[in-house]
């Protein structure tokens, strides 16, 4: 039975956003890799798999068996990348680093015309808020009983940042990037370089 969390259910819209004839890619935040072996799955490229924490790691290069795929155990803020990529994703991970830095770091591991998509989490400070996770419940409850709920294990850090705080971060950091809003308490963040 698939297994759901708000995570796993977005990860085709983020397989979406992966730009044609993609070579290599990079997943920040791997976790236990799920999305990592899916990139490399779906689109034949090399993909690398990046997270600090060891126990992550672990699960995620003892379920790869894919030789495209490179797990690396390393905080991304630090860790020295030599290669750039056609694919950046960044799933429920940007929120545990320092935003802005992460996102232009991430940009500038991008080639030209390489795309960045992060599914990200943000603080409900609004009416607006409020009222689509009122929306949102019922419908999380349908899918939760109906797939069965999936708890990833993944280090877990409520986000500090607002929407509007991130959209304003986005703006000024990413100029043209796509922000929108996603009903189970997530938002889209995509990004082409230039």
């Amino acid at each position: 039975m698939f297994q759901y969390n708000h995570n796993e259910h977005y990860t085709d819209l983020l397989l979406r956003q992966v730009p044609s004839g993609c070579r290599n890619a990079l997943d920040v935040g791997c976790g236990e890799g799920d999305l990592t072996r899916r990139l490399a799955d779906q689109f034949s490229s090399a993909v690398t798999g990046i997270d600090k924490d060891r126990a992550m790691i672990e699960r995620a290069r003892a379920e790869a068996l894919d030789r495209s795929i490179r797990f690396v155990e390393a905080d991304f803020m630090r860790y020295s990348f030599d290669e750039q990529f056609d694919f950046i994703s960044a799933a429920a991970s940007l929120h545990h680093m320092p935003f802005e830095q992460a996102l232009e770091k991430m940009a500038s591991l991008l080639r030209p015309g390489g795309v960045l998509a992060v599914l990200g989490l943000f603080r409900e400070t609004s009416l607006t808020d409020t009222a689509v996770a009122l929306v949102a419940a019922p419908v999380n409850v349908f899918y939760a009983l109906a797939r069965g709920w999936s708890e990833s294990g993944a280090p877990i850090k409520p986000p500090a940042m607002s929407l509007p705080e991130i959209r304003e971060t986005v703006s000024s950091t990413l100029p043209g990037a796509c922000l929108r809003r996603l009903l189970l308490w997530r938002y889209l963040l995509t990004w082409q370089r230039p």
